[in-house]
């Protein structure tokens, strides 16, 4: 039976705010979705697998197709006659614009990534300062949506063709992502995992996605408890990681069989190692 990585990571609390390249009239605005009944900010799937690409170029370039260069992109094999020889054409799937029939699906699904907190509306409003643009001579206003937040995502690993040091590069990788959605000097928010949770298995279906809540307590974890106490998701699958170590809900996993760990780079070298098992 294949083997399958399922992960959901919640980031740290920071300030999203100017994360694309869209304006709606002189405002900078954040992607929305309507969830569970209100107003979530969001960031696309794409987003962080070209964060991903990025964080590979910095230990492994040469294993990467498409090599993200400051003025472009360098293909080592534009033909992908060898897709099988590269990390990037492997998991993140490829499809040859000169040939629509040669074409490979991601191995690492990713899901959008939404807000634990509801949208309020949070506006700054601002004004370049005279000549900050060339074009410009006079004071630019312009304003800015912002939503302090925490956000979480999933994803999903699949594939028995992809190599074993692959997947924990793939992992190690979502484990230090930098730069997600627009990321630049005037704006940084940290898109590193404060907590994961991995479950390793033959199961098909991941059952763990958006498995984070956050209320006034704080967050929270009780949909993966029930799914664990009716028998759908083994709890000794699981490895959990991060700020939620210490919560009520995480120490009755523990007491289930679920692996737990303060750190979040302790948990991704577990999973790695029952990988390689």
């Amino acid at each position: 039976m294949s083997l399958h990585v399922f992960g959901t990571i919640l980031t740290p609390y920071g300030v999203a705010a100017n994360n694309r390249g869209e304006n709606e009239g002189n405002v900078s605005t954040l992607q929305k979705v309507l969830w569970d009944g209100s107003m979530h900010t969001t960031v696309s799937g794409e987003a962080i697998r070209y964060a991903l690409r990025e964080t590979w170029m910095q230990d492994h370039a040469k294993l990467l197709n498409r090599r993200v260069q400051s003025d472009g992109f360098d293909w080592q094999d534009d033909a992908f006659k060898k897709p099988a020889n590269f990390l990037d054409d492997t998991v993140l799937g490829f499809m040859d614009p000169k040939k629509d029939t040669n074409k490979r699906r991601a191995a690492l699904e990713i899901t959008r990534a939404v807000s634990t907190r509801p949208w309020v509306g949070d506006v700054s409003f601002n004004v370049a300062s005279v000549q900050a643009q060339r074009i410009n001579k006079n004071p630019v206003p312009y304003a800015v949506e912002m939503h302090a937040t925490r956000f979480q995502y999933s994803f999903a690993l699949s594939g028995d063709d992809v190599k074993n040091d692959w997947k924990g590069i793939t992992l190690l990788g979502l484990a230090n992502l930098r730069r997600v959605a627009g990321n630049h000097a005037r704006f940084l928010f940290d898109f590193a995992p404060a907590a994961i949770v991995l479950r390793i298995t033959h199961d098909p279906a991941p059952r763990i996605l958006y498995c984070f809540d956050e209320s006034e307590e704080g967050i929270r974890m009780n949909q993966l408890v029930q799914k664990v106490t009716a028998g759908d998701v083994d709890a000794g699958e699981l490895i959990i990681g991060g700020e939620v170590s210490s919560i009520s809900e995480v120490a009755e996993l523990k007491d289930k069989g679920a692996t737990v760990f303060d750190g979040i780079k302790p948990a991704i070298a577990e999973a790695i190692n029952r990988i390689g098992k």
